[in-house]
């Protein structure tokens, strides 16, 4: 059942481990999605669609890893499973439980923009992180890994 959007706090996937703060996030220096510095914070990006939306992407992005900080909090993002429950924490103090719908690993280069920031269509909550190998000469993941979860409607 949709509920007024308001501002995430926190994302729970006990499956896979994961049970981290969430922050606001914008845009960085290069016009991208930010991704907070810390590893076991993930970002929400507040410039789309916030969840409990009627509709579009409500985008959370975390790291995988990092050579200082070591496992990101979606270090194990690709294990999650079709079916499997994500809990996201509100500011309000309500929570809002979604189901995986799908897990996509593609490589940086055909990330679907318009599907990930997608404003319209049915609402969804879409886990975003870096994958695939780790290219040393230019210090990024070759692959992004994509879930889309979509909202368990109240019985």
């Amino acid at each position: 059942m949709p509920v007024t959007p308001t501002v995430p706090v926190g994302v729970v996937a006990e499956s896979i481990g994961v049970d981290a703060r969430v922050v606001e996030v914008g845009v960085d220096e290069k016009g991208q999605m930010a991704v907070p510095l810390d590893v076991a914070t993930v970002g929400w990006y507040r410039f789309g669609p916030g969840p409990g939306a009627v509709e579009g992407s409500a985008v959370l992005s975390g790291h995988v890893d990092d050579y200082e900080q070591g496992r990101g909090a979606f270090y194990r993002l690709a294990e999650l499973a079709p079916g499997e429950p994500v809990l996201l924490r509100l500011a309000d103090g309500a929570a809002l439980d979604y189901r995986v719908r799908t897990v996509a690993r593609m490589p940086k280069d055909e990330l679907p923009l318009d599907q990930v920031f997608a404003r319209d269509g049915p609402p969804v909550l879409t886990l975003v992180t870096c994958g695939g190998a780790f290219n040393r000469a230019a210090s990024v993941y070759t692959e992004n890994v994509v879930v889309t979860a979509e909202p368990v409607s109240a019985p």
